[in-house]
This record gives structure tokens, sequence and C-alpha cells, in this order.
């Protein structure tokens, strides 16, 4: 009588396995997809407030005059061209590195003329 039963939840087992692993998977899919959909309905809010700024005549000539460099007549604009952002920490080792130096500036300048004359009267 046992092992007719526990043949039973074997079969049963057995039979159900693949439906209730399909079940599962179609589940998780579903929670993708319904992450998917919440992620799109955030998009598209934020599409909508972006469009409605872009109906705002002040913030178009604001966008105009920041992207396009737009200006009025009589106005004068200033571009920064090369704007680099340089660590306080760097500039400060560089710095400490530039005046510890042992070299005589002077003497390789008169070292490099001369090697420069050497030069020029043997050929």
């Amino acid at each position: 009588m046992w092992l007719g039963i526990i043949i039973v939840i074997v079969v049963a087992v057995v039979v159900l396995l693949e439906p209730v692993q399909i079940w599962v998977q179609q589940q998780v899919r579903i929670g993708e997809l319904r992450a998917a959909v919440t992620n799109s309905k955030v998009a598209v809010a934020s599409m909508q407030e972006e469009l409605k700024r872009w109906g705002d005549r002040a913030y178009v000539e604001a966008q105009a005059r920041q992207r396009l460099l737009f200006v009025y007549p009589g106005d004068v604009a200033y571009l920064i061209v090369n704007d680099i952002v340089v660590d306080e920490s760097v500039a400060l080792d560089a710095a400490a590195a530039v005046r510890t130096t042992n070299i005589n500036w002077v003497d390789a300048l008169v070292a490099s003329y001369i090697a420069a004359a050497v030069d020029q009267e043997s050929k």
C-alpha cells in the first residue's frame, strides 16, 4: 500500500514538474515586463514634462543662448574654450616639483649652444 502511494506521488511530481516550471518562468517574465512598463511610464512622464518646458518661450530662449550661443544684437558673448578643472593636489605637487629642480638652466643653455656649435664645425 505504501509503495503504491509513493509511486503515485513520484508520478504526480514528474507529471506536474514541467507545467509548474513553465508557470514559474512565466511569473518571472510577467514581473520583468511590469517593471519595464513602469520604467516606460516614468520615461514618458519625464518626456512630457520636457515637452511642456519647450512650450515656454523663456526656456527656449535660454536653451538657444546656452546650446547654440545665440545673443541679442548688442550683447557681448564670452566663450571659454579651454575650461579644464585641475585637481588642487596635482597642481600643488607639480608646483613643488618645479621649485625643487636641481638643474641650472643657464649652464644647460650654454652647454646646448656649445654642443650645437661643435657639431657644426666638425661637419
